[in-house]
Parts: structure tokens; sequence; C-alpha cells
């Protein structure tokens, strides 16, 4: 077995080996002699890694330094290294055609197709990636906004004046600040998951860019009839969905009085998210109550805003109270109505 035997054996061991994968520098480290790889080392000015010297270098240290050049004409005389190698396995059909008849396609165009087809890839994965780490982004935030209502409903509990009691009341009180400390530790971890995603998130968004440009720049090498047709863009779908006009009554305004500041804006927020988004947002959890023409949506843990549809299409926004007290607003609003 002669020496290129040996190297064609190895080159598919290490490939195999790897999934299926052919990068460059393996192509370099197994099919060019060592003493070319110096010669176009020495010619471009590198410098070999590792503390070896030029003229005493390996293959594998040599292979992924020239492997990295990316400018145009250190990269075609980087692959002018394999022309020799590669139209070996056409010999026995012809010099210009394969075994189908059709012309021999040009190697250092196929390896051009390989590595921009790998790139793609690369910048596919890392999409779904960024993908993947918005949606749990979204998802923690959300787990953080009821968390923080959790607490500020437990530290008004616990800061509510208690009514005289024998025993039970110190055992209550030390109850809560247990609960009150639990879900300060919660939060916080929350809000650690949610900067550990926010960071990757950019990191992902930074190696997209990269990778875009990457792909960019290597089909501006490929001539015009061998680059890819770009997908037609899907068509984009109208949105037929209507803002409804929420119509606020004097008994929603009657209502926030005495309401913290912070409960309001979460009422006016899930308000206007109904108007936009409809009755099937998962999150607001929109509902008719006891057969009458009286609805209600989610505004927080411990919130309900009551309203009601108008014939015109629109909505009246009726009352803002405590989840608590549902059964005393719906007896109030039927009274009124």
């Amino acid at each position: 077995m002669n020496d290129r035997s040996v190297a064609l054996k190895k080159l598919a061991e290490r490939v195999l080996g790897e999934g299926g994968d052919l990068p460059l520098a393996l192509l370099l480290e197994h099919l060019v002699p060592v003493k070319a790889l110096r010669d176009l080392a020495r010619e471009l000015g590198l410098t070999p890694k590792g503390g070896f010297r030029l003229a005493k270098a390996p293959s594998r240290v040599l292979a992924p330094l020239l492997a990295e050049q990316r400018e145009p004409e250190r990269l075609d005389k980087v692959l002018a290294l394999l022309a020799p190698a590669a139209p070996v396995a056409a010999t026995a059909v012809g010099d210009d055609e394969d075994e189908s008849g059709a012309p021999a396609a040009d190697p250092l165009l196929t390896l051009r197709n390989a590595e921009i087809m790998r790139l793609r890839a690369d910048l596919e994965r890392a999409r779904e990636a960024q993908n993947r780490a918005h949606e749990r982004e979204t998802e923690i935030q959300r787990r953080l906004d009821e968390a923080d209502a959790e607490l500020a409903r437990r530290r008004a509990e616990a800061s509510a004046p208690k009514a005289p009691a024998p025993s039970p009341v110190p055992r209550d009180l030390k109850d809560l600040q247990r609960q009150l400390k639990e879900t300060e530790s919660e939060c916080e971890g929350l809000r650690e998951a949610d900067r550990a995603l926010r960071r990757q998130l950019a990191v992902g968004q930074t190696r997209v860019r990269e990778l875009e440009a990457e792909v960019a720049e290597l089909d501006a090498l490929l001539p015009k009839g061998k680059r890819r047709r770009k997908p037609q863009p899907e068509p984009i779908v109208k949105d037929e969905r209507r803002f409804l006009l929420p119509r606020f009554l004097p008994s929603f305004y009657k209502s926030l009085e005495h309401k913290e500041r912070k409960a309001v804006e979460r009422a006016i927020q899930a308000v206007l998210l109904f108007c936009t988004e409809g009755h099937g947002y998962p999150g607001l959890e929109v509902k008719q109550l006891g057969g009458q023409d009286t609805w209600s949506l989610r505004a927080s843990l411990g919130l309900r805003v009551y309203f009601r549809h108008r014939d015109d299409g629109d909505v009246e926004v009726l009352e803002l109270a405590d989840r608590e007290d549902q059964h005393t607003a719906l007896r109030r609003l039927k009274e009124r109505g």
C-alpha cells in the first residue's frame, strides 16, 4: 500500500468519525504534500502556531492555518493545491465528462459550494437557537410579572394590620414572612435567568450577522450562472382583526379609587391588549359570567376587569375589582344594569 492509499484511508476514517463533514483543513492535511503546504505558507508570509519552524512544521499544523484564509486571491492559491488531486475519480470515464456523461464540475467551485452549504446550515442553526432563546425570555418575563404581582400581594398582606387573636397570629405572620422570602428568592432567580437569556440572545444575533456576512461574501465569489436563486418571500397575509374601542364608564373610574398605581397600569394594559388581540389571547382568560351579558378579563393574579359588549362592536369597561370580590361585584353590576 503506497503513501497515497494510506492518506486516503486515514481521510475516510476521519470523515466517518466526524459525521460525514469534510472541512477544507482535513483535505489539505491528507491530500496535499507537506512540502507544497510549506511553500505556500512561506509565499503568503504565514507563521505556524505551537512554536514550530516553517521548515519543520507538519501538515496537521499548516493545513488549519491555510484553511483560515478568506481573501479571494489567497483562497484561490490554497484551493489550487487540491486541483491536481480532485479529478482522479473521473479518469476512468474521461477528462471532461463524469459517469453520467455531463461535463465535470470545477473542483474549486465544488469546494466553494460545499463551504457555502455548511455556512448556511450554521446560520440556520444559529437562527433557531436565537428564536428558542427569545421564546424562553418571553416565558421567564411572564413568570417574573406573575411573581412580582404575588410578591406585592403578600407584602400587602404582611403589612396589613391584623386583628388580635390568641395564638395563631404569630404563626400566620411567620408563615407569611417565610412565603415572602421564598417569593423574593424566586423573583431574583427569574431576573438572573432573564439577564442570562438577554446575553445569550445578543450573542446569537451577533453570530447570525457574522454568518450572513460570510455567506454573502462567498456568494459573491461564485459565478452568476452557479448562484442559487433566492426563495420567493411568502405572501403577507393581511390581518383581518378589528380594533375594539374601549369606553370607560364612570363606574370604572370610581373603582380605581384606593387602588395602587401599579394595579391601575396593569388594568389599562390588559384592556388595551384585549382590544387589539381579542378573546383568544391566552393570558387574559376572557370569559362570560353567570349567564349575564357581563364578561371578565384577567389583569393580574388578583385583579379582574368587568366589561360588556356594545351593539356597535365596541366594549364598555364597567369596573376593576379584586378576584375575591367577584360575587359582590357581579351583584352590584346586575343591580346597576
